[in-house]
């Protein structure tokens, strides 16, 4: 008996198969990238609390044993602050002591850059001894 060549059953994946699945894997690459680059911008906010931080921390110690903040770079590098450091996004640390918002003898350190969840900044300030914890803040708020 003659078999008819058009019932064989072939294997394989049609087109549009392989159109579905690419645009699967696509989109679930898409969705990873934007994913990862939320990680990434939060690990660099994490990395610039931690450095302002410290710098905090020199900066209290100079008020301790000075009764005053470091106001000028000389002060501060004797106080222990690198007046060159970079935040983790390349830009230097922007250090003010001084009069701040209305506030006598305090200071503000903050990132350089500004850009971090819309137009922020990570900044850290204190005022007669007294450090605040550095948090993600709008630059044009008060004492920022």
């Amino acid at each position: 008996m003659i078999k008819n060549s058009s019932s064989s059953t072939e294997k394989g994946f049609t087109l549009m198969e392989m159109i579905v699945v690419l645009v699967i894997i696509g989109l679930l690459i898409a969705g990873g990238i934007g994913f990862y680059d939320g990680y990434i911008e939060n690990s660099k906010v994490i990395k610039a609390k931690s450095q302002i931080s410290v710098m905090q921390g020199a900066v209290d110690s100079w008020y301790a044993e000075h009764g005053s903040y470091p106001k000028d770079s000389a002060d501060q590098v004797l106080a222990g602050l690198d007046t060159e450091a970079k935040d983790p996004w390349g830009k230097e640390y922007q250090i003010d002591v001084g009069s701040n918002g209305g506030i006598d003898n305090c200071y503000v350190i903050r990132t350089g850059y500004d850009q971090i969840h819309q137009n922020k900044v990570v900044a850290g300030r204190g005022k007669n001894g007294r450090s605040e914890e550095p948090a993600v803040v709008d630059p044009s708020s008060s004492g920022f």
